[in-house]
Order: C-alpha cells, then sequence, then structure tokens
C-alpha cells in the first residue's frame, strides 16, 4: 500500500524541512521521522491512528531530537480572523470598516472611513478642526475652533454676543447690526445714504445732505437762509429773499430789470445792462477813452459797427453792423464782397451787342432769376450803356444799362435795364443791383419782364 505524505513546516533557523510519513530509506541511517499521537517522540511508540490531523514530529541528528512547529503564523489580510486581530477584510485598505493592520476603524484613528467620516484627525477633540464625531468643526455648531474662531454659541443670530462668522460682536455703529438704540445700521459711515453715521434715518434737516434726495441740508427749519426746509437751495430769482445774501429778488432770471441776476438792485458797473437806463455795462471793466469798450457812465465808446469812421483806431470801413462777408467785416476791415466770390458767368458768343443775324435768326431768352452775374469771356466784359439794334445779342428785344456803371467805393447801387424794341430803346425796363468789383461788375438780374428778352454784354 502507497504511504501518505505530507508537509509540516519546522522552523530552526529560517529554514524548513519537509517531513514525510512514509517509511525511512534503508540507506538513511541518520534521520529518523515518526508521526505519533500520545506519545513520546523519542520512543517511537504509537498510540493512535498514523492518520490523525494533530500531530508532532522531531528531528533526530546523533543522539538529539530537534521540536518542530505544529501550525503556520497568522497573516494580517488573509481574510482570516487569526488569535490577536479584531477583524480582517481581505484587503489593503486603510479607509473602510478593518485597518491594514486588522484592528477595527473607529473615530480617532486618524484614518478616514469613506461613507461614516468626514474627516478624522487622530484625536477625540472638540476645540480643533474635526469633532469627536469625525465631522468638521464649523460656525454655528458649538464648538469654538481655536484659531479659526473667536467664540460659538451654536445659532444663526447675528445681532447677539457672537456672529454668524464666529466673530465676538462689539457693538457699535457701522458694523451692519442694529443694536439697541440705533435706528439703522448699513455698515458704514457715510453721511450720504440711507443711515447716518450716528445710525439714524437721514431726514431733511437733519444736516446730512442725502446725495439721491437732497440738494442741501443745513440742519435747521430756518426758510429764509441759503437751504430751504425741504433741503432746496435758496436762490436768486426764486422770488424768496435769502436775508444776509440777497438784497432783492423778483422771483425771475431776467438780468435787465431792476433786480438782476445778483439778487442787488440794478446799478452801472454790476456788468448788466439795465435796459431803459444803460447802453452797456462791461461791470469793472468800465473805462472812458477805450476803443469798442464801455465807458464809466455805462455809455459805449467809439467802436467798430456804430456807422463812424475811426481811422485812428485802424477802421478801414464801418457799415453800421459787426457782419462779415458785407463788404465790410466785423472788425471793420474792408473784405471782398461776397458777390464778387460768388456769382455766375454769361459768357456766349452771340450775348455779345456786335452779335445781330437779322429778324427770324438766333433768338434766346433770359431766365435770370435774381441771381447775382458777371459777363466775361466771348460775351463781354460788361453791359452796354447805349442801346444795341434790334435783333442784337441773340434776341429780338436786346436789354442795355440805361446809366452809368458805379465806383468801387459806391459798394452796391441800383441802376434801370432797358429792352429795345418797336422803335422804343425803353420799351420795357427792370431795376438790376450792380457792383465794382475792382476788376471787374457783377449784376443782380431778375427775370426780364417780358417772355423772351435778352441781357446784352460789351466791351
Amino acid at each position: 500500500m502507497r504511504a501518505r505524505c505530507w508537509w509540516s513546516g519546522v522552523v530552526n533557523f529560517a529554514f524548513v524541512l519537509p517531513l514525510c510519513g512514509c517509511p525511512p530509506s534503508t540507506n538513511d541511517t541518520s534521520t529518523q521521522v515518526t508521526a505519533t499521537e500520545g506519545t513520546d517522540s523519542t520512543s517511537g511508540s504509537t498510540s493512535g491512528d498514523s492518520e490523525s490531523t494533530s500531530f508532532t514530529s522531531g528531528v533526530t541528528t546523533g543522539s538529539s531530537t530537534l521540536p518542530t512547529s505544529t501550525a503556520s503564523l497568522p497573516i494580517c489580510g488573509d481574510g482570516i480572523i487569526d488569535g490577536g486581530e479584531q477583524c480582517d477584510d481581505g484587503n489593503a485598505s486603510n479607509n473602510d470598516a478593518c485597518t491594514v493592520t486588522c484592528v477595527a476603524a473607529s473615530c480617532g484613528d486618524g484614518l478616514v472611513w469613506e461613507g461614516l467620516e468626514t474627516c478624522d484627525d487622530g484625536n477625540l477633540d472638540n476645540d480643533d478642526g474635526c469633532l469627536d464625531n469625525c465631522t468638521p468643526n464649523i460656525c454655528g455648531d458649538g464648538f469654538i475652533n481655536l484659531g479659526a474662531e473667536q467664540c460659538d454659541d451654536g445659532n444663526q443670530v447675528n445681532d447677539d454676543d457672537c456672529t454668524n462668522a464666529c466673530a465676538l460682536h462689539i457693538p457699535g455703529c457701522g458694523d451692519n447690526m442694529l443694536d439697541e438704540g440705533e435706528e439703522c445700521d448699513d455698515g458704514n459711515l457715510d453721511e450720504t445714504d440711507d443711515c447716518t453715521p450716528e445710525c439714524l434715518f437721514n431726514i431733511c434737516g437733519d444736516g446730512h445732505v442725502h446725495a439721491m434726495l437732497e440738494q442741501c441740508d443745513d440742519g435747521n427749519s430756518d426758510e429764509d437762509d441759503s437751504c430751504y426746509n425741504d433741503c432746496t437751495p435758496n436762490i436768486c430769482g426764486d422770488g424768496i429773499l435769502n436775508v444776509g445774501v440777497e438784497e432783492c429778488d423778483d422771483d425771475n432770471f431776467d438780468d435787465s430789470d431792476d433786480c438782476p441776476g445778483n439778487c442787488k438792485p440794478a446799478l452801472c458797473g454790476d456788468g448788466y445792462v439795465h435796459e431803459g437806463f444803460e447802453k452797456c455795462d462791461a461791470g469793472e471793466a468800465n473805462e472812458d477813452g477805450l476803443y469798442n469798450g464801455c465807458a464809466t457812465d455805462c455809455t459805449p465808446n467809439s467802436a467798430c459797427g456804430d456807422s463812424v469812421l475811426n481811422e485812428d483806431e485802424g477802421e478801414e470801413c464801418d457799415d453800421g453792423n459787426t457782419i462779415s462777408e458785407d463788404g465790410c467785416s466785423e472788425t471793420c476791415t474792408k473784405e471782398t464782397p461776397p458777390e464778387c466770390n460768388n456769382h455766375m458767368t454769361l459768357s456766349e458768343a452771340d450775348r455779345h451787342f456786335s452779335f445781330n443775324d437779322g429778324p427770324g435768326g438766333v433768338t434766346k431768352c433770359d431766365k435770370t432769376k435774381g441771381n447775382w452775374f458777371r459777363i466775361d469771356g466771348d460775351a463781354g466784359s460788361k453791359m452796354p450803356t447805349v442801346a444795341p439794334d434790334l435783333w442784337s445779342c441773340g434776341t429780338d428785344s436786346p436789354g442795355w444799362l440805361n446809366g452809368t456803371h458805379p465806383n468801387v467805393e459806391d459798394e452796391v447801387v441800383d441802376r434801370e435795364v432797358c429792352f429795345n424794341w418797336n422803335d422804343k430803346p425803353c420799351n420795357w425796363s427792370v431795376t438790376v443791383q450792380v457792383r465794382n468789383c475792382g476788376e471787374f461788375f457783377v449784376y443782380k438780374l431778375p427775370d426780364p419782364p417780358e417772355s423772351c428778352l435778352r441781357y446784352c454784354g460789351d466791351d
């Protein structure tokens, strides 16, 4: 019958010897292994079944026998709770119910048990960041977190001795907490908003100007000072006399009457022209003899635009106004009149008085519409001052200037233009304006008085 063999670990200076239940070899005389139950290992006698699960073994060398172990050492993490282990869940996690040292997890062991703990700082103190139930120490839980909180009264009442930020509440205006004796507290000391630095509601008459609701606030109920009782300013022209500031107030803003814009009676030298009494008033700048200025009696000195030519002051002209582009500028210097710069030109060759193709020839009609024109080019340089023959100037009834051309200094003059027809040199006539621009003439020509007449040109 085949012998059964098994291994038995024998600890002997950190090595293991195999033990076999088979008979020893006849050639091995130095080692004898005997499996027994309840026998003396030196006697070799047997008192039980050699297949029993409990056994002892020995190794004999020479005349001595070494003792051997009968069981394996316990291993944490093998899923088997051995002696000395509180638990063994067969894994290497420190965040579940059993730690890697096979000790049952608990609050205060320094290991966070996932699902049951949110913190674990390795102690059971309640004055640090993690409480003894392994939850965070937060403001309002009744436990003071040293170094992070000044107090913790376990409530969410912000105006008691401990605020909702876990800071000690020291009563005072401007801390954003309503204390006894305060009407309001908006967390600042701004005197222009709804709550004053005294923690009172900002109202008209308290001396604090509300930026959105008041224009002034002098802290009193006087109606005749600079600020009314509705906290609007007392201004000149509102009809209410501001005592000590105004001498008059006629309820208007007219600077030319008896009470001008300074709310003092009108007088010469105040800078306001008193209508009906003064011609000018430059205030402190009034000075006698000052060109373009105002005299001390509030009458004007010599000035450009007074229609009096003052060559001593450099006036080249004075047309009674200070308007430019009318021949005399606003500073009383001569200027080219606008019509000398802005005009249209009549330059057709058949407009010249020498052009005459007889009856039934060229017949043209002017539509000038009152604009300024210059005669130039093939048409000549000015209007003729004698009547052209019939059929001249490219029309049947030619127009001519019945008078002389003006000089430059004459400025704009009125002249008559006649139209020759039916043996009458002035059968029709119209009034035109003429200006001598120095190098040429310009004419302001209305439409001719009949439907088909034409103005002539001459050299």
